[in-house]
C-alpha cells in the first residue's frame, strides 16, 4: 500500500483561444490589472462541490457542522421559480432529513426586502452549516447579495460554521459570478457579476470535464487578470480552512493561476502571458490560496509532540474488510509505521495532532480521536482506505 504511493498525473492543455460572447451590463466589476490577494474565511469551513453532489459530501457536511443533530438552514433559492412550490419545498427538506440531518430548516425568498428581515435571519443566527442549492447561481444573488442575509451567512464562518454548497451553490461563494447571466448560462461575464464572496478574487466554475468546460474559464480571466480561476468537475469539491483548501471527491480540480506544476517534477513552472494552460489536482491534494501554489511536501510545517501524546497512537491497526494489519511503534519519540506483510518502516511525521505524512511523500494518515481522546482508526484519503486498531493478541 505504501510503495504504491500515487502519483498525481499532470494535465497540461493548450493552444485554445476563447472570444467571450457575452453580453455584458453598464455596472460590471472593473479589473484592477493587478494579481490580487485571494483568502479564505477566517473562521468556519467552506465546502465546494462542482455539481451531483454523492452522499460522501452530505457525510463530510454532517461531520464539519458537529453532527446529525447540529442545525442547518438549506438555501433553495438557485432553483426554477417555477419548481419552487410548497410540495417541492417539503420534499427537499426531505431529502436532508432522509440523509440523517435532523434540524432543517428551509429557507427561500425572491424578495430582498424580506431577506433584510430579522425574522427571516433568525435560523441562519441559530445554523451550524448553510447549504445553497443547484440551479442559477444568479437567483442566489438577487435575493441575498448586500443583505442582512448575506451579513449572517458571514456570521456563521465567523463563529466557526460550515457553508457548503453544489453547482450554483459552488459559483456563489466566490467573489466573481461566473456564469452569472440571466439569458443562458453559457454566457460566462455576463448581467450579475457579483457573488458572496466567501473567497475574495476567485471564479469557480462547476461541471467542468462532464461539460467540457475547462477552457471557459479564460472568457473571464482575460477581462479580469487578477483573479484566480478554481474549476470543479462533478462529484468532486474542495474543502477550505482559513487560506488553504484540500480536494475531495471523484474526479479534479482544474486550477487557473497563471502557473503549471508538475507532481512528477516537483516544479512549479511561471507561465507567459496569454497562456492557455492551467493544471489539475486530485483527491488529497491542497492548494494554498493567499500564495497561489499548490502546497508540496516542501512546504508543510511539522510540529513535535510529546511521548504522552504519542502514546495513544501506538497499536495494530487492520484494513477495512482486509487481513492487512500494520502496527504504528514509537521509536525515539518518532512514530513509525511497520508493514506486517513485508516489514517495511517508515517515519510518519506530524502535521498536527489528527494529520501525519509519510516522510517525503504525499500519502497522509487522518486519525480520528473520539469523545474520549482515545483513537481507534485511521484514514487514508489518497488511497481511500480505512484501517481500525484491533486488540493486540500478545
Amino acid at each position: 500500500m505504501i510503495k504504491n504511493i500515487q502519483i498525481l498525473f499532470l494535465s497540461i492543455i493548450i493552444l485554445l483561444g476563447c472570444d467571450s460572447n457575452s453580453d455584458k451590463s453598464t455596472n460590471q466589476i472593473k479589473s484592477t490589472g493587478k494579481k490580487a490577494e485571494t483568502k479564505g474565511p477566517e473562521n468556519g469551513t467552506l465546502l465546494i462541490i462542482g455539481g451531483r453532489a454523492s452522499d460522501i459530501f452530505y457525510t463530510k457536511f454532517m461531520d464539519l457542522i458537529g453532527g446529525s443533530e447540529a442545525p442547518i438552514v438549506v438555501i433553495p433559492t438557485a432553483v426554477s421559480s417555477d419548481t419552487l412550490e410548497e410540495e417541492f419545498l417539503d420534499e427537499y427538506k426531505k431529502s436532508f432529513i432522509d440523509k440523517g440531518f435532523i434540524d432543517v430548516t428551509i429557507l427561500h425568498t425572491r424578495n430582498t426586502e424580506e431577506s433584510n428581515t430579522e425574522d427571516f435571519i433568525a435560523p441562519i443566527k441559530k445554523a451550524a452549516g448553510i447549504w445553497f442549492s443547484g440551479g442559477r447561481q444568479w437567483r442566489h444573488a438577487d435575493s441575498y447579495l448586500n443583505t442582512k442575509a448575506h451579513d449572517a451567512f458571514k456570521d456563521v464562518l465567523k463563529r466557526g460554521g460550515v457553508i457548503a454548497g453544489s453547482s450554483a451553490g459552488a459559483t456563489i461563494q466566490g467573489s466573481y459570478l461566473a456564469r452569472g447571466d440571466t439569458k443562458k448560462n453559457t454566457i460566462m461575464m455576463g448581467d450579475h457579476e457579483e457573488g458572496l464572496s466567501f473567497l475574495s478574487n476567485v471564479a469557480i466554475d462547476q461541471h467542468l470535464f462532464a461539460r467540457n468546460r475547462q477552457f471557459d474559464m479564460y472568457e473571464i480571466l482575460d477581462s479580469r487578470p487578477e483573479l484566480l480561476g478554481i474549476g470543479l468537475d462533478e462529484n468532486t469539491g474542495v474543502v477550505v480552512k482559513g487560506d488553504k483548501f484540500r480536494v475531495i471527491g471523484e474526479s479534479y480540480v482544474a486550477i487557473y493561476d497563471g502557473t503549471r506544476w508538475s507532481a512528477e517534477r516537483d516544479t512549479i513552472y511561471q507561465l507567459p502571458e496569454g497562456s492557455r494552460e492551467f493544471y489539475l489536482l486530485k483527491k488529497g491534494n491542497e492548494y494554498n490560496l493567499k500564495k497561489r501554489k499548490v502546497i508540496t511536501f516542501d512546504d508543510r510545517e511539522f510540529i513535535n509532540l510529546s511521548e504522552k501524546q504519542l502514546k495513544k497512537y501506538i497499536g495494530i491497526y487492520q484494513l477495512k474488510d482486509n487481513s492487512l494489519r500494520l502496527k504504528i511503534l514509537n521509536e525515539n519519540d518518532s512514530l513509525k509505521v511497520f508493514q506486517v506483510w513485508d516489514e517495511g518502516k517508515y517515519s510518519i511525521l506530524p502535521e498536527s495532532d489528527t494529520r501525519f505524512f509519510i516522510n517525503n511523500s504525499k500519502l497522509s494518515f487522518e486519525f480520528e480521536i473520539d469523545d474520549d481522546g482515545a483513537i481507534n482508526k485511521f484514514f487514508v484519503p489518497s488511497l481511500n482506505e480505512i484501517w481500525k486498531k484491533i486488540p493486540d493478541s500478545n
